[in-house]
């Protein structure tokens, strides 16, 4: 479900950035199609903010049934003006944008005390500028001639950044998998980080098991603006629904983190995890140290202890997180369908975007998982033409001249 128009702005209340997506009245409250698997690597290769969007626009509308759209669906004209209630949107800020979109999951943790990581990706300052020139909702020009047959969708780009991140570690783990990884080893060679036990779980007040961490998207308390005490209840289905799809809804506080454990009967290990202590607010805290780089990320944690027993073996603990989330995105009953390269179809159609992408990965007979060798991105690749190394030419390219020199 191609979409060719969509703007990019700011939403005043919460500060953060979202999308707005036109989209046919008739493609509303259908069901959800198929993913390309070419859409679907745009995002897994998206490095800026602009092919990120881009990347958005092609795979088409988060959500696309009723219930989730009632309060988020306008009619462009009146988006625009203001006479809708809900959102007041404004101006995108260059800044605040790169902030809430840079985050690299495939980034090498650094060799000190924490859980800071070293980004290998690129900040894209320069393509970031271009969406904004290009897409700014605000700059748009009269829309009313959509009105009739169009309608706007505003998407939290906060959730398009959390679906990519999430997909692309899960997928990292089937590929490590796929290649025979170390049993021992795997969560970390996925660029988890193993919780140091004498730092991070007295800061954070999470559990004595041991547990491993990985940043995954930005931290929405932890923003320039508009912080106050009412950050602690942040409204996670309101802002974010597709990341509030996935979670428990009672919040778990501490004196410095929210936590959101994993929704379903015994996904208790699974947490998302969001600092409390921003930059502004660390004065309000007594005797915590300020981690202002770290404090920028919500963290997916998962716990050894899963069900009340200890898993040490970091393979049974990945496979466990793994089937956590088939519960919740693929289903596991399945149904015979008895169209050929598509057999078996989950009993449940997808419901957003998420369970769309996860249905393809979980599910995909003419494609494999593939790591690339150089940049550790996993996307989908074919299966003809033999096995790749590789996630693109330039990743190729770049490796053989690294690898040369030496």
């Amino acid at each position: 479900m191609h979409t060719d128009q969509i703007y990019i702005a700011r939403d005043g209340k919460s500060g953060m950035h979202v999308l707005v997506r036109i989209l046919a009245v008739d493609d509303i409250r259908v069901d959800y199609p198929q993913i390309d698997p070419d859409n679907f690597n745009k995002l897994m290769m998206a490095r800026d903010v602009k092919s990120l969007v881009l990347a958005a626009r092609d795979l088409g509308p988060m959500y696309i049934s009723a219930d989730i759209l009632s309060r988020r669906t306008f009619i462009p004209s009146h988006l625009q003006q203001g006479i809708e209630c809900g959102f007041n949107l404004i101006p995108p800020n260059l800044e605040s944008l790169l902030s809430e979109c840079y985050f690299d999951p495939y980034a090498i943790p650094d060799e000190i005390a924490g859980i800071g990581y070293r980004a290998i990706g690129r900040t894209g300052k320069k393509a970031t500028r271009e969406l904004i020139n290009e897409l700014d909702f605000t700059k748009a020009g009269d829309l009313s001639y959509l009105d009739s047959q169009f309608r706007a969708i505003v998407e939290p780009l906060h959730d398009w950044v959390f679906a990519r991140n999430l997909l692309s570690i899960l997928m990292r783990i089937g590929g490590l998998y796929r290649s025979g990884a170390d049993p021992d080893t795997i969560l970390e060679a996925a660029r988890f980080r193993q919780v140091n036990p004498m730092v991070l779980k007295k800061r954070f007040d999470i559990d004595t098991d041991t547990c491993y961490a990985i940043p995954i998207a930005f931290n929405p308390i932890y923003r320039m603006e508009n912080l106050a005490d009412k950050d602690i209840s942040f409204d996670a289905l309101q802002f974010c629904p597709l990341y509030g799809s996935l979670i428990d809804k009672k919040n778990s506080f501490s004196r410095t983190a929210v936590e959101n454990h994993l929704k379903g009967p015994g996904n208790e290990f699974m947490k998302f995890l969001a600092p409390l202590e921003a930059s502004r607010f660390k004065n309000r805290l007594d005797n915590h140290e300020s981690h202002s780089e770290e404090n920028k990320w919500r963290y997916m944690v998962v716990s050894s202890n899963t069900d009340g027993e200890a898993i040490n073996n970091q393979m049974q603990l990945a496979n466990r997180l793994l089937q956590a989330f088939d519960e919740i995105l693929f289903q596991p009953q399945l149904a015979y369908t008895g169209i050929k390269m598509a057999e078996i179809t989950p009993e449940r159609k997808p419901r957003n975007i998420l369970e769309a992408m996860w249905l393809l990965v979980r599910n995909h007979p003419g494609y494999y998982l593939l790591t690339c060798k150089r940049c550790m991105r996993t996307v989908f690749s074919g299966t003809q033409g033999g096995e790749r190394s590789f996630c693109s030419n330039s990743c190729r390219a770049t490796w053989s001249k690294e690898h040369s020199v030496k």
